[in-house]
């Protein structure tokens, strides 16, 4: 069973023996609420952390020569970490378009 997303708030609260072993460490911070953001001229983004909540994979599907490509549901087999994090970059806004730009 995967270990269910938790807070920083939360994960900050565990000691080192808490999270080992448990898949925490490999997971993303779960973020909380509804709000909008207005960013204004030179803002960044630091410290972001992409984990993707569902796996699909592209598959051939159909018999006798009439196949066609689709998308079926998957899930992790690998234990592996499979999350971005650490990114950072600046926020640019132009008529209403937010672009992250990541940088190095």
């Amino acid at each position: 069973m995967p270990a269910q997303a938790i807070t920083k708030s939360e994960l900050n609260q565990l000691s080192y023996l808490q999270v080992k072993g448990t898949g925490l460490a490999n997971r993303c911070s779960e973020v909380i609420g509804e709000d909008t953001i207005t960013p204004k001229g030179g803002s960044r983004i630091v410290d972001l952390c992409i984990e993707p909540k569902a796996w699909a994979v592209e598959e051939e599907i159909g018999k006798a020569g009439k196949t066609e490509k689709k998308f079926v549901n998957s899930k992790v087999m690998t234990r592996q970490t499979y999350t971005l994090e650490g990114i950072e970059g600046s926020i640019k806004t132009d008529g209403g378009v937010i672009t992250f730009v990541e940088e190095e």
